[in-house]
C-alpha cells in the first residue's frame, strides 16, 4: 500500500504545471493590459476589423430585409462619407454597408443582380476607373462568391465560423489591433516609437468608417493620396517644399490624357443590365458620383472627361443617376485628402444626399398638392 507521502509527491508535477500555466496567463494578461493603457494614453482607439465574416453578416441582412433594405455598394468613399444612423433616420429604411475598401463595385452589384431576394434600394458609389479598367486589382470580391456558395449549403455554424466571429469580436475590443494593425506592430511603432503615426481611421461595427483628419498632417496625407492616384513614380528630394511638390504634380496632371474608353463602353452596358435585373425582381439601383477635391478631382477629370465617360454611362442606363457636381448642396464639400470626407461632415453630407435623391421619409408627401 503506497504511503501518503509518495502519493503527495506524485501530484506535485501536475500541480506545478498548472501553476506555471496560470502564471504565464497572468503575465500575458498584465502585458496586454499595459499595452492597452499605453495605447489609450497615446490616443489610439479600438477599431473593428473589416473581415469576410463581418461582410457576410451584412450580405445576409441585405437579402433578409427585402424592400426595407438600403444597400450601400462601392469602396472607401461609401464607407467614409455615409452616416448610417442618419440614413436610417432620414429614410426609414435599414442601411446595409456592403462597400469594400479598395475594391471595385461591379462584382458585388453583379451578385445582387443574381439574387432574386434583393428587393431594396441599392446605392452604388460609381467610379469611372472601375468601369474603364477591367483588370483593376480586386482582392476581396470573393466574399460575394463565398456568400453565394453558402446559400446552397445548410448554414450550421462550424468551428471555423465561430472562431472567426469570436476573433473579430476580440480584436474589435483591443487597441492593439486598431485599424488593422497587429500587437507586435503596435508595440514597435505605436508604443516604443517616441513619435508614432496617429490613428485617424476607425472602423465601426456597421462596417462604415470614420476619418478624423485633425489627427494627422493634412498636407502630407493630401499629397500622398494625390501621388497614389497619379499612379506614377514621383521622385521627391528631402528638401522639397509642399509648394514645389504641388507645382510638380500640377505639371504632371496637365500632361494626362483621356484613357481608352473601349472597355468603358462595353462594361457600361453590362452594369446597366445589372441594374435592370435588380429592378426586375422588385429593387432599384441609384448610381452616385461622390465628392472629390483638388488634385484628385483634376486627375479624374483629365483621365475621364465627363462628356466621354459619365454622361455616356448616364445615358446608357435607365436607373437614376446623380453626380455631386450637379447639386449645389453636395458640390460645396471639401475632401481633406482629396478623396474622402472628414467624419464631422458625414451627417450633413448624408442628409444633403438623401434630399437630392428624394429618399426622405416625407419626400412623397411633399410632392402632393
Amino acid at each position: 500500500m503506497p504511503s501518503s507521502t509518495s502519493s503527495s509527491s506524485q501530484r506535485l508535477p501536475h500541480l506545478a504545471w498548472w501553476r506555471i500555466l496560470l502564471g504565464a496567463l497572468l503575465i500575458l494578461a498584465a502585458f496586454v493590459a499595459a499595452m492597452e493603457v499605453r495605447l489609450a494614453a497615446r490616443g489610439f482607439r479600438p477599431s473593428v476589423i473589416d473581415s469576410e465574416a463581418l461582410w457576410l453578416q451584412q450580405r445576409e441582412r441585405a437579402s433578409a430585409l427585402g424592400s426595407h433594405a438600403l444597400i450601400l455598394v462601392g469602396a472607401s468613399r461609401m464607407q467614409l462619407d455615409m452616416d448610417l444612423h442618419v440614413l436610417q433616420r432620414e429614410t426609414g429604411l435599414e442601411p446595409v454597408q456592403l462597400a469594400i475598401d479598395g475594391s471595385p463595385f461591379t462584382p458585388i452589384l453583379a451578385g445582387l443582380a443574381r439574387d432574386p431576394t434583393i428587393r431594396g434600394t441599392v446605392l452604388v458609389e460609381f467610379e469611372d476607373n472601375v468601369v474603364a479598367d477591367p483588370d483593376l486589382n480586386d482582392q476581396v470580391s470573393g466574399w460575394e462568391t463565398q456568400y453565394e456558395r453558402q446559400q446552397h449549403q445548410h448554414r450550421v455554424p462550424d468551428f471555423a465560423m465561430s472562431e472567426a466571429y469570436l476573433t473579430d469580436f476580440l480584436h474589435g475590443m483591443l487597441r492593439s489591433y486598431a485599424d488593422g494593425t497587429r500587437p507586435i506592430t503596435a508595440l514597435l511603432q505605436r508604443i516604443l516609437n517616441p513619435r508614432p503615426t496617429p490613428q485617424y481611421l476607425t472602423m465601426l461595427p456597421d462596417r462604415s468608417m470614420l476619418a478624423d483628419y485633425s489627427r494627422i498632417s493634412i498636407p502630407a496625407i493630401y499629397y500622398g493620396r494625390a501621388i497614389r492616384n497619379l499612379g506614377e513614380t514621383v521622385n521627391i528630394a528631402p528638401d522639397t517644399t509642399y509648394a514645389q511638390l504641388d507645382a510638380m504634380l500640377k505639371k504632371r496632371i496637365a500632361a494626362l490624357k483621356p484613357v481608352d474608353d473601349t472597355a468603358y463602353r462595353r462594361d457600361s452596358r453590362e452594369i446597366a443590365a445589372m441594374a435592370d435585373a435588380i429592378k426586375a425582381h422588385g429593387g432599384r439601383v441609384i448610381f452616385i458620383v461622390f465628392p472629390r477635391s483638388g488634385d484628385v478631382k483634376d486627375m479624374d477629370e483629365r483621365r475621364y472627361p465627363r462628356k466621354e465617360f459619365w454622361d455616356r454611362f448616364a445615358a446608357a442606363t435607365t436607373a437614376p443617376v446623380l453626380n455631386f457636381e450637379d447639386v449645389p448642396a453636395l458640390r460645396g464639400f471639401t475632401c481633406p485628402d482629396g478623396s474622402h470626407l472628414d467624419y464631422r461632415d458625414r451627417p450633413r453630407f448624408t442628409r444633403a444626399l438623401v434630399a437630392a435623391l428624394g429618399l426622405g421619409k416625407n419626400a412623397g408627401a411633399k410632392s402632393k398638392p
